[in-house]
């Protein structure tokens, strides 16, 4: 049954909420401001999620959605919204966060606004249906597949992969069967990882379409299979990277900064920040992107094989042995406080949960700067008050969204010993 609700804020996850007989409700697509009918679903968390039907009353922040999948496609929540008002609050999430907490901020430096075009890395889900393959993403809250033509965030070589891959997979996945296709912009090209949801056996005839597939869209390297054990099946052309004066050649499906942009942006920080430092620590270095190529000595540490195999091969490139890596679980045996203390500033970029058992350590080390990359204002904020327990003060934070029309804010902060 339909009720009429007033939105009075935006959720974390880019939900409107409104509150009425005291319940509170999510209604994805609202915004602050407006009245709108809705029909109430099922529960979430704290409150009840709700599907919009009509805005009775539009705020006068509405706009119209540049996308014709928006409200279908599951990738982008926020595109009805003026820019300048989901910047702001965008930056509120971090805001908000650090004072739950109870973490002194310094003024935020300008935070680097995304733009459309500039995701360099992208997750297309395919699904073979019949004759015909579907290429896009996931609808919203759904397993059902939404068949794209372009994606306004992604840049338009990944956009370009898309009708090859529906031409080509029609070959290579059984009826019925679905796959993701995991592709990085690399500075040499395009580095695809086709990901099957079932293993299957990839027979002689699907091996030669792939190659096919590569040939097609002038792709570097075609993979198969899970990232721990991709498979090479034709490789064109090395991809590679290139951070400062390293090359680096990522493994298939790598994680790679979302924009070129925002990898320069922090980049840059971490050599600002750094103070000149000249031993610098990368904790969950993934393929060193944040700090291989700069000047003085650097210890990798990380625990993902394929990536630290790719730091590896780019630092034995690297004159004067100035690059060392080592595989070490941080979350389960973090580098303690005395063996920090070798360095001059340390740079972690942890997943979204954060880094809390490393962060106890460095909480208890004498290392005079730290630079904190983080993908969850939450998990920054908790590791933040540690931190700042142990004697650090929050200096500089920069908020960073290279995930555009979306609820997910990265960052960059430094912290100084008192």
């Amino acid at each position: 049954m339909a009720i009429t609700l007033d939105i009075q804020e935006m959720g974390a996850r880019g939900d409107g909420v409104a509150e009425q007989g005291g319940e509170r409700y999510f209604v994805p697509f609202a915004l602050p401001g407006e009245t709108v009918e809705a029909e109430p679903l099922e529960r979430r968390g704290e409150g009840i999620m709700a599907r919009l039907i009509e805005v009775l009353a539009p705020s006068r922040h509405r706009e119209m959605p540049p996308c014709a999948y928006f409200a279908v496609c599951g990738g982008c929540a926020l595109q009805h919204w003026r820019r300048d008002i989901y910047t702001a609050w965008k930056v509120s999430l971090l805001e908000r966060a650090l004072k739950q907490r109870g973490v002194e901020a310094p003024p935020f430096e300008a935070p680097m606004v995304g733009e459309p075009g500039e995701r360099r890395r992208v997750d297309f889900v395919l699904r073979r249906q019949g004759r015909r393959t579907l290429a896009g993403f996931h609808e919203r809250a759904s397993p059902r597949v939404v068949d794209i033509d372009t994606c306004l965030v992604a840049r338009p070589s990944l956009n370009a992969l898309l009708e090859p891959l529906r031409t080509t997979l029609v070959e290579v996945l059984p009826d019925g069967a679905a796959a993701d296709a995991v592709a990085n912009e690399t500075d040499t090209g395009l580095d695809l990882l086709i990901r099957p949801h079932k293993q299957f056996d990839l027979s002689v005839d699907r091996r030669q379409a792939l190659v096919e597939l590569a040939d097609r869209a002038n792709l570097a390297r075609v993979s198969w299979g899970d990232r721990a054990r991709a498979e090479p099946i034709v490789v064109r052309r090395r991809p590679l990277l290139a951070l400062g004066d390293a090359i680096v050649e990522p493994p298939p499906g790598a994680f790679l900064q979302a924009t070129r942009r925002g990898e320069q942006i922090m980049r840059a920080a971490v050599t600002a920040w750094s103070g000149g430092a000249i031993r610098l620590a990368d904790l969950f270095a993934g393929v060193g992107s944040l700090s291989l190529g700069r000047p003085g000595r650097l210890s990798l540490f990380e625990s993902d094989r394929p990536s630290l195999a790719a730091a590896d091969a780019a630092a034995r490139q690297i004159s004067g042995n100035r690059v060392t890596v080592e595989r070490r679980d941080l979350f389960r045996n973090p580098v303690p406080a005395k063996g920090l203390e070798a360095f001059d500033a340390v740079l972690l970029d942890p997943p979204r949960a954060g880094a809390a058992a490393q962060v106890s350590e460095l909480a208890r080390s004498q290392v005079p700067r730290v630079i904190y990359a983080s993908c969850d204002p939450g998990s920054f904020a908790r590791d933040a008050r540690v931190l700042q327990g142990g004697g650090y003060r929050l200096e500089k934070l920069m908020p960073i969204d290279q995930f555009l029309w979306s609820s997910h804010l990265e960052l960059i902060a430094l912290f100084g010993r008192r």
